[in-house]
């Protein structure tokens, strides 16, 4: 602070101390025929209204220091003179800062952002001047400066107040950017003034310093709840950084996560979100204890040397999951047709230094599609506010296999990581390569390998593309006006075929060589143009009849009443503790939970099954897990259906050419299959036990498999616990 500046402070502040003590000495308290002895409240008022209140002596003169000055019209020209710089110095701060207010549209009302526009080259607040003086008049007409005083001084003790707190809090988060220059600025000196101007407040009239508190309180606590787009680097983010960071710290070093603090922490394969809005619902649905929800996306790219151009190029296009890159070549450039000996001849610089323009646009595509998946995550027309506990994370791989590992392997942080897998269900594994269908089973193998939960969700129907946003809990839905939903049975589709580059190979984006763009409530015109852009179409009416779309509401539960749990061996309790976690959320409370305990035999009229429901039923009940038990013996002797045969090889796998081992599984998959469709072909949504894709398996054998299980089904969940237990009988 300049030297001035300190001197005139300290002047100032001594002025009014010396002048304290002269009046103090130099005046009585009371003066005149009606002092009391000592003044109470009920004795002012009783006074007042007899007519007799003292007029003289510190308590009752208000104009005394005319009494104790040599010249009296001095007292009378420095009041005016203070009142009058007072005044113009609040007419012309205040409506600045209403028009900041309202610039920054802090609150979304537009009668109050009409007070942002300014006028003229200094962008004078005509209309907040105007708005100030009205307001300045209405308390000037009240005409008792003792009712108005209190409450101006409240309201300036209260801004005081919260400027010595925010100093205090800045500089208690230990922010870097908080790097006061006073030299004797103390952390504890603020938070000392700001009490001290809180206690002042109630001094001065505690009931209006109460209605002050009550009202600043009640307008901080509604701009958290609106959560207004602006970013000032307030002292409280920068606090919460200091509180999260400790409360990892103190999570990573306590002992192990005991079963019964358990929770599942999700890592949802979902491409970029908005392409697998539904699958991101449906996680969100079984977060009823606030566990964490990390959504991958993999940008796969062909060549392990990419340009930079290409790259860049497929950024702009908003190229989904998979790009294709380094096919692509610039006028002028032939390095395309250079032969071995001459690209040898690159110097070793060169190359360092390509690369390291590849990983930095790397790095960059990937900041991208992190920004466009958070905006995802806390777009309010899907959620109320934010998806809970979502995070958004992006990596870069040479195929899809290796991207889900650097995800398994980097995703989280401390005791915060991903335990359970979520992944779609491969639709094009009969039309893909062998390769890719490789990949995709090979992923599946890695994440039990890594022991951890997986789920493989399947809906073909997109009935989990539920209306996230609003639940009025009755029957009646309440549903947002702007909502496009063409996710259902007869949902219209646009289907682009995955097209040829020059050199042949085809850009696949995510695992489907023929897509179907899907829109959902969180997709404009404008991002479903991008994404047929990305996905490389070139047909001018692909756009066009997705504006056929009748603007619908989405529901905000599943059809039907009820959560089918097929149980056929213990994975630890997780294919159990989902389905509970799903009907305990409030848009499923009128879902019941059926478990169907199976039982495999080789006996025709084998009653073990029956055994097998008690001890079920006795299980969920220790548990307390509420659900209806239902024994069903998978007899595998009963021969497998023509029908089911039938349908199974055309998926393009004959049984004759498996062999014995093959065909032993093969057989218990499709029996189950059959009973799975007799049994809960109604449900609403079924969760079964994943079969584990063996080493020894041919390709598209395990992908056959589950196509037999969930085809034509209601949404299937084919899950698989890590084999350690995640539940208890204690509480």
């Amino acid at each position: 602070l300049p030297k001035g500046t300190l001197t005139a402070i300290a002047v100032t502040f001594v002025s009014y101390i010396a002048l304290l003590w002269f009046v103090g000495l130099t005046c009585y308290d009371c003066v005149g025929p009606y002092c009391p002895e000592i003044a109470t409240p009920e004795w002012a008022k009783t006074a007042e209204a007899n007519g007799t209140l003292p007029q003289g002596g510190l308590l009752y003169n208000k104009l005394i220091m005319k009494n104790v000055s040599f010249w009296a019209p001095l007292v009378y020209i420095g009041v005016f003179a203070a009142t009058l710089s007072s005044a113009l110095a609040s007419l012309v701060g205040a409506p600045r800062i209403l028009q900041s207010v309202a610039h920054d549209k802090l609150f979304p009302w537009s009668c109050f952002n009409y007070f942002a526009k300014g006028v003229g080259a200094g962008n004078e607040p005509y209309r907040a001047y105007f708005l100030t003086f009205f307001i300045t008049c209405a308390f000037v007409s009240i005409g008792r400066l003792d009712v108005i005083a209190p409450l101006i001084s409240n309201f300036f003790m209260i801004s005081y107040a919260m400027t010595n707190y925010a100093c205090f809090a800045s500089s208690a988060s230990k922010a870097p950017g908080w790097r006061p220059s006073f030299k004797y600025y103390n952390k504890w000196l603020s938070g000392f003034g700001a009490l001290l101007c809180l206690v002042v407040m109630f001094l001065i009239d505690w009931v209006t310093a109460l209605v002050t508190v009550i009202i600043c309180f009640a307008i901080f606590r509604y701009l958290i709840y609106i959560n207004p787009d602006v970013n000032w680097g307030e002292a409280g983010e920068a606090k919460k950084y200091v509180n999260a960071l400790h409360s990892l710290e103190t999570l990573q070093f306590t002992d192990q996560t005991h079963v019964k603090t358990f929770r599942p922490q999700f890592l949802v394969l979902t491409g970029p979100l908005d392409d697998r809005v539904w699958l991101v619902k449906f996680v969100a649905l079984l977060q009823k204890g606030r566990g964490l929800m990390v959504c991958g996306d993999i940008i796969v790219k062909r060549h392990p040397r990419a340009s930079a151009r290409s790259f860049i190029k497929a950024a702009d296009d908003g190229s989904n999951t998979e790009i294709t890159i380094g096919d692509e070549k610039e006028a002028g450039d032939d390095s395309s047709g250079q032969t071995l000996e001459s690209m040898a001849s690159i110097s070793s610089d060169d190359k360092h230094h390509e690369r390291a323009s590849d990983l930095a646009t790397e790095y960059e595509l990937a900041m991208q599609r992190r920004k466009e998946g958070d905006e995802f995550l806390m777009n309010p027309s899907i959620w109320n506010r934010k998806c809970p506990g979502a995070f958004c994370e992006v990596t870069v791989a040479p195929t899809l296999f290796d991207g889900i590992q650097t995800l398994l392997q980097t995703s989280g942080i401390g005791r915060m990581r991903p335990n359970t897998i979520v992944m779609g269900f491969k639709h094009d594994w009969k039309e893909d390569s062998v390769d890719e269908v490789a990949r995709y089973e090979r992923a599946i193998r890695a994440g039990l390998s890594a022991h951890l939960g997986l789920m493989v969700v399947r809906d073909d129907h997109a009935l989990l593309d539920l209306n996230m946003k609003t639940f009025t809990g009755s029957g009646s839905e309440k549903n947002s006006s702007n909502c496009l939903s063409c996710c259902r049975k007869q949902k219209p589709q646009v289907e682009v075929k995955a097209t040829d580059n020059e050199n042949g190979s085809k850009h696949r984006l995510g695992y489907e060589s023929t897509h179907t763009v899907e829109l959902t409530n969180s997709l404009d015109e404008h991002k479903v143009a991008s994404r047929l852009k990305r996905k490389g179409t070139h047909k001018p009416d692909a756009l066009s009849s997705t504006r056929n779309v009748i603007e619908r509401a989405l529901p905000s539960t599943l059809p039907g009443n009820r959560v089918d749990v097929w149980w056929l061996t213990d994975d630890g309790g997780l294919t159990m503790l989902l389905p509970h976690m799903l009907v305990q959320n409030p848009r499923f409370k009128s879902h019941s939970l059926r478990v169907m305990a199976v039982s495999t035999s080789l006996v025709v009229g084998n009653v073990e099954f029956q055994e097998t429901e008690r001890k079920m039923a006795h299980l969920l009940n220790k548990f307390r897990i509420n659900a209806e038990t239902i024994g069903v013996d998978l007899n595998l002797n009963l021969p497998v259906a023509q029908e089911t045969i039938s349908r199974f090889e055309s998926l393009g796998t004959k049984l004759d050419e498996l062999n014995n081992e093959e065909r032993l599984k093969t057989n218990f998959q499709l029996r189950l299959s059959e009973v799975v469709r007799e049994r809960s072909k109604d449900a609403s949504i079924i969760f079964i036990i994943l079969p584990i894709p063996d080493t020894g398996l041919r390709v598209r054998l395990f992908c056959s498999w589950l196509d037999m299980l969930s085809a034509d089904m209601p949404p299937m969940v084919m899950m698989r616990g890590n084999n350690e237990n995640v539940l208890t009988f204690f509480c």
